[in-house]
């Protein structure tokens, strides 16, 4: 995609997170719009994009493309982790705080931030993609994750039923789909459709409505938060570029992935720091420093490396 284009797609994007923001600030959209709001995207408007997608590309990949998409956004997740967990042993910090360090470094924000971006440039395609990454970022998450936040045997027990999100059952839903090939009425298609078309607008607002609620000058003083989104967003998508490329020839699976591997720090982030009681706020200055400096780095890095395949 000419770099041109590709600036316009993220003034859009940041156009909308700006609006959530300043209605954030002004007080017309608090935090339980923020929880309504998200919930709404990520449960009803991703399972219809979710579905879309793999209704609208199902007919043309079989089960050798579906297991090499598999392999590709395990490899690009489990390497995530790793060289979060090696960054956490590099980076000085305080021994409370290496958990959920390494947890803001290791898990992107797939759903709300690397969607709609590679949807924008590689169509319901990349959407498949990375609808499929949902099952590696939940076990990833969900058992090592969860096991590192915990620390010695602290906090609450892992469910097992937590791996199993909406967005998560939704994909499985679709590769079923997929396998028996099953034939979609046409008023589902256009309902599904429809729900689409409101992932990307609702998400970059939802994401802008949640910078309202936390300090960024706070966040930006901390040079820790500093090094962990330069670790989130330029150390990961980098090394996943060249580790993924001898691995397929297909360039929007590769860059889908390097896409998804440069997004910001998940929300979960923030949301299981304070539920298996860790520092909830450094969590939540590390998501949002994240992904305010996720709108810069994500052109550069999609402009650099598509430009090297």
């Amino acid at each position: 995609m000419e770099f041109t284009a590709l600036l316009n797609k993220m003034i859009i994007f940041i156009a909308l997170m700006v609006i959530g923001y300043v209605l954030s600030r002004r007080g017309l959209f608090g935090p339980a719009f923020t929880k309504t709001a998200s919930s709404l995207v990520l449960n009803v408007f991703m399972v219809g994009t979710i579905l879309s997608s793999m209704i609208s590309t199902g007919a043309e990949h079989d089960i050798r493309d579906l297991a090499e998409i598999l392999l590709l956004t395990t490899v690009m997740t489990a390497l995530g982790y790793v060289i979060s967990a090696a960054a956490c042993r590099l980076i000085p910090m305080e021994k409370q705080l290496e958990a959920p360090a390494e947890i803001l470094m290791a898990t992107a924000n797939s759903m709300f931030i690397a969607l709609p971006i590679a949807e924008a440039i590689y169509g319901s395609y990349a959407v498949f993609i990375v609808s499929v990454s949902c099952i590696p970022f939940n076990v990833f998450l969900y058992s090592y994750g969860v096991w590192r936040l915990k620390g010695s045997g602290e906090g609450k027990s892992l469910r097992i039923r937590e791996m199993f999100s909406i967005p998560l059952i939704a994909t499985l839903l679709g590769i079923l789909l997929i396998v028996l090939r099953v034939p979609v009425p046409t008023a589902i298609r256009g309902l599904l459709s429809s729900l689409s078309g409101a992932t990307m607008p609702m998400s970059m607002m939802v994401i802008g409505a949640s910078l309202g609620s936390v300090s960024l000058l706070d966040a930006f003083k901390k040079p820790l938060l500093a090094c962990t989104s330069a670790v989130r967003l330029l150390v990961i998508p980098a090394l996943t570029f060249f580790v993924l490329r001898p691995l397929t020839d297909d360039p929007a699976l590769l860059m889908t992935n390097v896409i998804i591997a440069g997004a910001p720090s998940a929300v979960l982030c923030s949301i299981l720091a304070i539920q298996y009681e860790r520092d909830g706020v450094f969590s939540s200055e590390g998501v949002q420093h994240s992904t305010v400096c996720s709108m810069l780095t994500l052109p550069l890095i999609i402009q650099l490396f598509s430009r090297l395949l």
